[in-house]
């Protein structure tokens, strides 16, 4: 089901370029800081940092101010538990998919160019170091909000938040009655861009 609502949206970007659009590819690394939500107060996550690369699409519609923006991006995920103190290191393939609107600034728009953006990023997890009373989920969904600029029509900055719709892991233990308790995350992530 996943894999169907993937190539949906994809098909859904491809037939909604219009034909004046202009389309650029790009390399994009940044940082990201996030913890783990859970939905009861039994376990604590404190704020790691980790690190994303990746590349990106760019679809753009001149003089409106409206585009597309599709990554793929590896991601990297640290999150420190008090339950014990464990370090959990994730790996991830992220798949973010933005809707984008250009502030229209048409003296300098050349050289700075803030925008907005929103839209839904999918998670494939590739790699963990969870025990067995953690169990990540392969798959999950986040909602991603932000801001960015693009200087000198090349370089883009953009700082976002991530708030997690799926659950990200999920912790089972005796204590409980082998009742689920579940994480979401929850992230910050800074990104530089260069658009070609």
């Amino acid at each position: 089901m996943n894999k169907r609502i993937m190539l949906y949206l994809l098909a859904l970007i491809v037939t909604a370029i219009p034909a004046g659009a202009q389309v650029r590819f790009g390399i994009r690394g940044g940082l990201t800081l996030g913890e783990l939500r859970f939905d009861r107060n039994v376990i604590d996550s404190d704020n790691r940092v980790g690190y994303t690369g990746g590349l990106l699409l760019d679809f753009n519609v001149p003089k409106v101010g409206i585009g597309l923006e599709a990554s793929v991006m590896y991601t990297y995920r640290k999150n420190r538990l008090t339950d014990g103190n464990l370090i959990f290191k994730r790996h991830y393939i992220d798949i973010p998919v933005y809707a984008r609107y250009r502030l229209a600034l048409p003296s300098i728009e050349r050289h700075f160019a803030p925008y907005i953006f929103t839209g839904p990023s999918f998670s494939i997890l590739f790699d963990e170091n969870a025990p067995a009373t953690y169990r990540n989920r392969r798959t999950y969904l986040s909602w991603d909000v932000g801001a960015g600029m693009d200087l000198f029509n090349h370089l883009r900055l953009s700082a976002t938040y991530g708030i997690g719709i799926s659950k990200a892991m999920e912790y089972i233990n005796s204590e409980y009655n082998d009742d689920k308790v579940h994480g979401k995350d929850r992230y910050w992530t800074v990104n530089a861009a260069w658009l070609f």
